[in-house]
């Protein structure tokens, strides 16, 4: 069994908050193999770093009175929200904003750095020289911020790939969604474009009888699946390597080891699973290197 692959979720968003330079920088430092990066777009169509378009689960807006009218009525993947919206700041007052931790009472370390960090570009993940030669995972986000767009959002992630060093930083790119059409969309403009990237769809909460995984085999490179379903009983991980398709599962997060660290990251090894999203990866890698 070869080991699998350790990809800082959103950067060591166990350590610093999510989705920011310091946090992927970190998560390099741990020893992760790449980092998985989340991409929606703001009101004049600049590529952003953040998990979702509602900005006060992981912005300090809600602090800033010059935001204040902007709050209003939305939805996020079905859910009512009464928030700030990506869509509706230009990239100049996004910059204005600073990281905070999403879930500081579980991770009071992390929230130490509340309003330090600055919200990133992917253009400025692109460049960052600790990503060389190592991998970047670009999780295409669906939402409300796309109707903000005069072009699809997998053209704009391929423009800024190709205006980036990410060829001669020899990054090996995947690109990744949970959403079907988004995800085709950004294979066609990255190889519209000449690019080399794998693509991965994501999912969660389905039983593997309700996948037609054939049909995916044929146009992925691979599925993102929640620990819940790796550790099913479906058989993941052998019907995907049957049809060529690779597997990888979010998200190891330390909190959620019911009885030892090692016995937990160890679960998720010996499914064969090929990569690992992991909130603490210093930790995971530890037990990895520790296995020989």
């Amino acid at each position: 069994m070869s080991k699998p692959i350790v990809i800082a979720h959103r950067g060591a968003s166990g350590y610093r908050p999510e989705n920011t330079l310091e946090a992927f920088k970190l998560g390099i430092e741990q020893g992760a193999d790449g980092i998985e990066l989340d991409v929606v777009n703001t009101k004049d169509s600049k590529l952003i770093i953040r998990h979702e378009n509602i900005l006060s689960q992981t912005t300090n807006i809600a602090q800033l009175s010059q935001f204040e009218a902007l709050k209003r009525d939305g939805s996020v993947e079905g859910q009512y929200h009464i928030d700030w919206y990506s869509e509706d700041l230009d990239l100049e007052h996004i910059k204005l904003l600073r990281a905070i931790e999403r879930i500081p009472d579980l991770r009071p370390g992390s929230a130490k750095f509340d309003n330090e960090f600055e919200i990133p570009t992917l253009t400025e993940v692109l460049h960052a020289d600790f990503l060389k030669n190592k991998i970047l995972v670009i999780e295409i986000k669906t939402g409300s911020h796309l109707t903000a767009l005069r072009e699809n959002i997998g053209k704009l992630v391929a423009d800024e790939v190709l205006a980036s060093p990410a060829r001669s930083n020899n990054l090996e790119l995947y690109v990744e969604s949970f959403h079907h059409a988004l995800l085709q969309d950004a294979k066609s403009e990255f190889e519209l474009n000449g690019m080399s990237a794998k693509y991965f769809l994501a999912i969660d909460s389905t039983k593997i009888v309700e996948v037609d995984l054939v049909k995916l085999a044929e146009e992925f490179d691979g599925l993102s699946i929640a620990t819940h379903m790796l550790l099913s009983a479906d058989t993941w991980v052998e019907s995907c390597h049957d049809l060529g398709l690779e597997v990888w599962v979010y998200t190891a997060r330390a909190e959620n080891a019911t009885t030892t660290i090692e016995a937990y990251y160890e679960e998720l090894i010996q499914t064969g699973v090929d990569g690992i999203f992991a909130d603490q990866p210093d930790l995971l890698r530890r037990v990895l290197d520790e296995r020989g």
